[in-house]
């Protein structure tokens, strides 16, 4: 039987190897997918929360910044409507001495004209508050009872406060049409040059188709709000301050110019920014494609430096306070917001690498498992060629209960037939070797006796045998 020389192969290029790598590629493509599909959706997903998150802060300290105006409002509403009370109250006394001349008239104790010249010196001689007065005017639009000398006898009804409004017209549309009522307004105070602004009430004195009115200055409540206000933002700035919604998170309110309201500060005055400026700049830019209506964020990313002088992008939401003319401003940068994600990511992929690997080990066990019994039997023909086979060898693998098992039990047996095929075989050589010597010396003596030159020797001794004398003759 010819034996088969060996060739020196790589460890690579074994099915050992080769299942282990295929292992290996598979999971390594699956982690791979896995890990990426993970990581995306993790990191979009974390994205959406984190952002939702900013919005949701965004929208406490805009709701924050909407509860302290509307309490300065709230204020200055409530001292305007308590201006207003007191006007009514003021008047309620007038009314009555007026109709104490008219009662008079009707008795005859004044004439007409007496009575009603009574009642403008009255009226024009009250003074209250910060030297608040009253005035009167006819149907005509003349003041007939004013204490502006400049005024008094003249026809005022083209006359304009600073804004435009026809004030002596409208204030008679209120009190002969309505009867009585409240108007807003600037005026100059007597004795100054600079109006400000000023509530009046009016009301329709139907004795005598008179209007009487009287106002009181409120620049002292706007004056008063406007300090409220000053404490706000304050208050506000300290808030922004403390309001974090990540390390590099900022809150800043603008106005509609971009310039800056209210700061974050600290008690020592600092800012988490480095440069206001910065912030004016892009808040300028924000501002402009900014929503109009409260309520209402829009979001946008730009590119800025506002720390460490390092330009970077950040996630802005801007809404807007209408009444103020203010906007929310609030930024984030970008890689705060994805950085949770990306923390997730990594701990994803570092996972999926323990898993690779893992899978790896496993896998060459499994493979080494399932080929080592074929290996065994690989072996068993490679001996069973070179006349070594030993059966007992594949003892182990033959134990096996799946595929391979039934594989070395086949070759098990196969190759203990085979040998006893291989040994019968060479018994019957052996024999038929015994034989054919036998057979071949048989010939060969033939084949002497046959010839001529034997006969003749065999004739020759057979004449000796006859002459050789025998004993007895002797």
């Amino acid at each position: 039987m010819m034996q088969n020389h060996n060739k020196k192969t790589s460890r690579w290029s074994t099915l050992t190897y080769r299942l282990a790598l295929l292992i290996a590629a598979l999971l390594g493509i699956s982690a791979i997918l896995t890990t990426t599909f993970a990581v995306k959706t993790v990191q979009d997903s974390l994205y959406e929360e984190v952002t939702q998150s900013m919005l949701n802060v965004h929208n406490s300290v805009a709701t924050t910044v909407a509860l302290e105006y509307e309490a300065v409002q709230a204020y200055r509403e409530a001292t305007l409507q308590s201006r207003r009370a007191s006007l009514e109250s003021i008047s309620a006394p007038i009314v009555s001495s007026l109709d104490q001349l008219v009662l008079l008239a009707d008795r005859g104790e004044l004439t007409q004209e007496q009575a009603q010249s009574s009642g403008l010196d009255l009226v024009r001689d009250v003074r209250f508050g910060n030297d608040d007065y009253f005035f009167v005017y006819n149907r005509d639009l003349v003041a007939i009872g004013h204490p502006d000398p400049q005024f008094q006898g003249q026809f005022l009804g083209d006359m304009q406060d600073p804004n435009g409004q026809f004030v002596v017209r409208d204030l008679a549309e209120i009190a002969f049409d309505q009867g009585s009522g409240f108007y807003s307004y600037e005026w100059v105070r007597l004795g100054q040059g600079e109006p400000s602004p000023k509530i009046a009430y009016v009301f329709h004195y139907k004795p005598w188709d008179w209007m009487i009115g009287t106002g009181v200055y409120v620049d002292d409540i706007d004056q008063a709000a406007s300090d409220r206000l000053e404490v706000v933002k304050s208050q506000l700035g300290e808030s922004l301050y403390d309001i974090r919604f990540s390390e590099g998170s900022v809150f800043f309110v603008l106005d509609s110019s971009g310039e800056i309201v209210v700061a974050p500060s600290d008690q020592f005055g600092g800012s988490p920014i480095e440069s206001t400026d910065e912030v004016q700049r892009i808040g300028t830019s924000i501002i402009a494609s900014a929503p109009t209506t409260a309520g209402v964020v829009s979001e946008q990313v730009v590119s800025a430096t506002l720390r460490d002088g390092v330009a970077e992008e950040w996630v802005t939401n801007v809404s807007a306070f209408p009444n103020l003319g203010w906007y929310l401003l609030s930024a984030v940068p970008a890689s705060e917001l994805s950085k949770t994600g990306q923390r997730i990511a990594i701990e994803q992929a570092i996972m999926g690498v323990v898993v690779l690997i893992l899978g790896i080990g496993a896998g060459l066990l499994l493979s080494r498992r399932i080929i080592r019994p074929v290996q065994s039997v690989t072996n068993a023909a490679r001996e069973l060629s070179e006349d070594r086979f030993d059966p007992d060898t594949l003892n182990q693998a033959a134990e096996r209960k799946d595929e391979v098992g039934e594989l070395a039990r086949v070759f098990q047996r196969m190759g203990k037939e085979l040998i006893e095929r291989e040994r019968k075989l060479r018994e019957q050589v052996a024999k038929l070797k015994v034989q054919i010597d036998r057979s071949k010396l048989a010939e060969d003596i033939e084949e002497i006796t046959e010839t001529d030159y034997f006969k003749r020797i065999k004739a020759q001794a057979d004449e000796m045998r006859k002459n050789k004398p025998s004993k007895e003759t002797e």
